[in-house]
């Protein structure tokens, strides 16, 4: 069964926040790492919960391009929510980052269809096409014979 564009980008904030819970988990207070400190990690997990929680609640149906319409609106809400978490960079990158993997996937969605589509109009080669032009190469290593005159 292939995955829907819906379901990709669930599994990959679902994803996303388990991991950035589990560094909230791991991290001791008191110490210093590398990113976000753990009440960072863990508004940052709530964050991607919040995406999860609003791509879940489209609805799955046949009609391909009502399901990537209803994910690229979105786009917006989430612009408006990282606009208002601007005094937390981290969190606010999380929305920012969500807008734009919807985009990506929105618009590879919409490119796969015509690709496969211009693929056909332009006629791939069957296999006598594909004999008839190994037929056509067959003087090439004469090419690089020496002739005698």
């Amino acid at each position: 069964m292939t995955q829907t564009a819906r379901d990709y980008l669930v599994d990959r904030f679902r994803t996303d926040a388990d991991v950035l819970r589990q560094r909230a988990d791991t991290l001791k207070p008191g110490i210093k790492t590398a990113g976000p400190d753990a009440a960072t990690s863990q508004r940052m997990a709530e964050a991607c919960d919040e995406v999860v929680t609003m791509l879940s609640a489209i609805t799955l149906h046949d009609d391909a391009d009502a399901v990537l319409s209803a994910i690229g609106a979105l786009v917006p809400l989430l612009e408006q929510r990282a606009s208002a978490h601007s005094a937390m960079p981290p969190v606010r990158a999380v929305y920012i980052g969500a807008a734009t993997r919807i985009q990506e996937v929105r618009d590879a969605e919409a490119r796969a269809p015509t690709a496969a589509h211009d693929m056909l109009q332009a006629g791939a080669p069957d296999e006598a096409d594909e004999e008839a032009s190994d037929d056509d190469d067959l003087d090439v290593d004469d090419d690089d014979l020496p002739h005698d005159a």
